[in-house]
């Protein structure tokens, strides 16, 4: 496992850096424009949030397969994760920041730009993130159920 460090947050992955292989989709969506591309030598687990190919006023449709990927500590409220990973929503405590969760598995070789979410559409960003670039093709597995909610409670 390796550490990887931005503005004081940290995150362990199976991972070695390595040199940037692509130019991000958006260097907006990383805070300060900073990320760090590694390559994966152990698989992992990201979760994947998304419309479920839906669009609602303030939030375009996204699909269950994408790119952007929440990786590190992702339990929290849903509009916790909106703000927290900047979703393009008006309103990132409106429940249409997203609808659905899916598993996303990636497996050892992937390349992917790691940082944390930068300050965008109304959220202020923070939680870390990561951007497919190249690689084995990631798996992903819808939830079923009510997996997210917008309150936090006590287990």
């Amino acid at each position: 496992m390796a550490t990887f460090s931005f503005f004081g947050e940290s995150i362990s992955l199976p991972a070695v850096q390595v040199p940037a292989q692509a130019q991000t989709r958006d260097k907006t969506a990383w805070q300060s424009g900073q990320y760090t591309t590694i390559r994966l030598i152990g698989p992992i687990s990201a979760l994947r949030v998304h419309t479920n190919n839906r669009s609602f006023p303030g939030r375009q449709a996204s699909a269950e397969a994408g790119a952007c990927l929440l990786v590190g500590d992702v339990i929290h409220t849903a509009p916790s994760i909106a703000n927290s990973r900047s979703l393009p929503v008006q309103n990132p405590g409106s429940m249409a920041a997203f609808t659905n969760t899916s598993g996303a598995q990636l497996a050892a070789s992937t390349i992917l730009n790691i940082g944390l979410a930068s300050a965008k559409f109304g959220g202020s960003g923070g939680g870390f993130q990561a951007e497919y670039v190249d690689g084995p093709a990631i798996s992903f597995s819808p939830f079923t159920g009510k997996h997210w909610h917008g309150s936090a409670g006590n287990a």
